[in-house]
């Protein structure tokens, strides 16, 4: 059997505004079936009330208290809003969460759980602005994405892991008790996949839905939460293994239907119907769709099935890195607490530490220095800028009195020609650039570094990385606030100074100038400096955000238009090259954002970049992504009334 838990696949971390409306869905008020047991097979239809759960027995060996800790830390699950999760057609992980379906069940102590999955269940389609929509559910067909995966992995007899959380109602012990929000059950396998009718509110009152039958992977042991008799099971062979006799009275009998010619197993007591949906005898007893079901007993009978290769699911902790850098994407990732189980984001840039018992993990590295990042080459279209198609620009030679009448009123972007620029203080000539937008929205300058001009940004660079891995910058990921289950950090490493700034860790984690580390104030100084040659005035910034970037890490579309601050804004890139795109914000007449960007700019090391005018966050949101490890200082002016 092939080696199925190399993972090739390296996803990106998932923007903010794409989960955000993710958690919150109200649990349905279905009816629960009872929890079958191995000695007892119960009608799986009948409604029960669902009994007070008693505490866990134990602590699971990997658990979480919010899904980002576990897409962050647990490579088997990386979805934030689906409950399956595949790669290339191959499922690694499964949630089990919400209250289940007709005929789902957690059998045998959970080695064999039953239960529905693949999408497209009744939702609201919320939007931050505008209407919210109600979406009705819909048929499931074997070609949808998580249904195909999930029928590959039963065809190719793949193991995955699968995972539950505390509003998964099957499960038989209180996992919000022990503050478990996310557990991990184990490694199982699909041993049967079949189609069904189930009831729904919409125009037909049900759905085609897959229901699938996870068994527990023999050679890891007894589930965790299980008393040792379930070692007590009569399980039927393999009838996959070389030299088995399927045609034992006790073996689940296939049987293969008069009209569409396809097999479908015997699941049900009552007797075999046809479970291809594509076919008119689908889900029929006798011409009639049935009411009542108990599973058979041979179906729910647990199959002795051996793997081979069955892999560690605990994650490996970093222990060394061969080039000495630590900024990579693999330092951006959770880790698992090998003391008490917890899966835990990396929220501090210093070190690992563990969410619960705060048990700390550190791999020392070396300093990086921006030489490194000389040989990126962003874009092969554009050197520094791109103005978007949409955005109606137009080129402008010298100065805006030169410009037609006709290029000055249409609503577009003029983007100027660079024009040297002189530094001062030994830092020699470079140029910027500047944008024009429409109707007077504001002006958007880029001022280019040089290595002459950058022996300082060097210097804030080396200083800023020094203190953050000593502690004294304490770059930290602060929760954004989302309305989600759980905590969400920021998909990058800050420090606030100066005037308190509400979008990032609160009034409570600003520190003041007069006790921000020396990177910090350099980095103010130089923007400062920088800003008053651009704009002939002085700015007086008060605030300064100091944000470290990971490999792969980034800033999200955002706009700095909170109330009481000033109309300049002005950042200091360092370290690795960044694409910053604006798009137009999103209005009440028109829901959806644009997808087109209408300007992009490439930020390297040394750039300052300067928003000027209120009317740039009013009117567009702008997101960084760097190619590599990066740091960036933003300042702006804060009213203090």
């Amino acid at each position: 059997m092939e080696d199925w838990a190399r993972d090739d696949d390296q996803d990106d971390a998932a923007d903010a505004d794409e989960i955000a409306n993710e958690f919150d869905t109200s649990a349905t008020k279905d009816a629960l079936p009872p929890v079958s047991s191995c000695k007892e097979v119960a009608d799986v239809s009948a409604p029960t009330i669902e009994q007070q759960k008693p505490p866990l027995p134990v602590m699971p060996p990997i658990w979480a208290e919010s899904r980002q800790e576990v897409c962050e830390s647990f490579d088997y699950f990386r979805s934030y809003q689906g409950g399956v999760y595949s790669s290339k057609d191959i499922v690694k992980g499964y949630l089990l969460g919400g209250s289940p379906a007709n005929r789902d069940i957690f059998h045998c102590e959970g080695k064999l759980i039953i239960s529905h999955g693949g999408g497209k269940a009744e939702s609201i389609l919320d939007y931050r602005i505008g209407a919210a929509r109600f979406q009705q559910a819909q048929d499931q067909e074997a070609t949808d994405k998580s249904v195909r995966a999930l029928l590959k992995s039963y065809t190719d007899k793949r193991p995955l892991v699968l995972l539950a959380d505390d509003k998964y109602a099957l499960f038989p012990f209180d996992l919000g008790a022990s503050a478990c929000t996310y557990v991990v059950l184990g490694l199982y396998w699909i041993s049967h996949a079949w189609a069904e009718y189930q009831p729904a509110s919409n125009g037909c009152g049900r759905v085609v839905r897959w229901k699938f039958a996870f068994q527990w992977c023999e050679g890891q042991g007894n589930p965790w939460w299980a008393s040792s008799k379930s070692d007590d099971v009569n399980m039927l062979p393999d009838p996959s293994a070389p030299g088995q006799d399927t045609s034992s009275p006790h073996a689940v009998v296939n049987a293969a239907c008069n009209k569409c010619s396809q097999k479908s197993p015997v699941i049900y007591s009552q007797g075999w119907m046809c479970l291809n949906p594509s076919c008119t005898s689908f889900w029929s007893l006798g011409g009639q769709e049935p009411e009542q079901l108990v599973y058979d007993t041979a179906f729910l009978r647990p199959i002795a099935t051996v793997f081979k290769n069955l892999p560690e699911l605990r994650p490996v902790k970093l222990i060394e890195t061969t080039d000495s850098i630590t900024t990579s994407y693999a330092f951006s990732k959770g880790w698992h607490c090998e003391k008490c189980g917890r899966l835990s984001s990396r929220f501090k840039w210093e070190h690992w530490e563990c969410s619960n018992c705060h048990l700390t993990h550190r791999v020392p590295g070396r300093l990086r220095i921006a030489k490194e990042f000389w040989h990126q080459r962003p874009s092969a279209e554009f050197l520094h800028s791109h103005v978007g198609k949409q955005s109606g620009l137009r080129r402008h030679c010298h100065s805006l009195a030169l410009l037609p009448h006709l290029h000055a009123t249409l609503a577009g972007i003029i983007a100027r020609r660079p024009e040297p620029f002189e530094l001062g203080d030994g830092g020699g000539f470079t140029h910027y650039l500047t944008f024009i937008l429409p109707h007077e929205r504001g002006r958007i300058h880029l001022i280019l570094g040089t290595p002459l001009a950058n022996k300082k940004a060097d210097e804030i660079f080396r200083q800023y990385q020094e203190q953050a891995d000593g502690g004294e910058l304490l770059l930290r990921r602060y929760p954004l606030r989302l309305v989600i289950r759980g905590t969400f950090l920021t998909n990058y490493f800050s420090q606030n100074s100066g005037e308190p700034y509400q979008y990032v860790g609160g009034t409570g984690n600003t520190v003041p100038f007069d006790k921000a580390p020396s990177s910090v104030c350099g980095a103010l100084a130089l923007i400062k400096e920088r800003s008053r040659l651009a704009l002939q005035k002085d700015i007086p910034f008060n605030e300064i955000l100091s944000a470290a970037y990971m490999e792969k890490q980034k800033m999200s579309f955002h706009s700095d238009s909170e109330q009481g601050l000033g109309p300049v804004v002005a950042s200091l890139s360092l370290g690795s090259a960044a694409f910053m795109h604006f798009r137009a914000r999103a209005t009440p007449k028109e829901v959806k954002h644009s997808s087109s960007n209408v300007l992009t700019l490439i930020l390297r090391h040394g750039d300052v970049l300067i928003m000027e005018g209120d009317g740039i966050q009013q009117h567009y949101e702008h997101t960084v992504i760097p190619m590599n490890f990066r740091i960036a200082a933003t300042a702006r002016c804060i009213v203090t009334s």
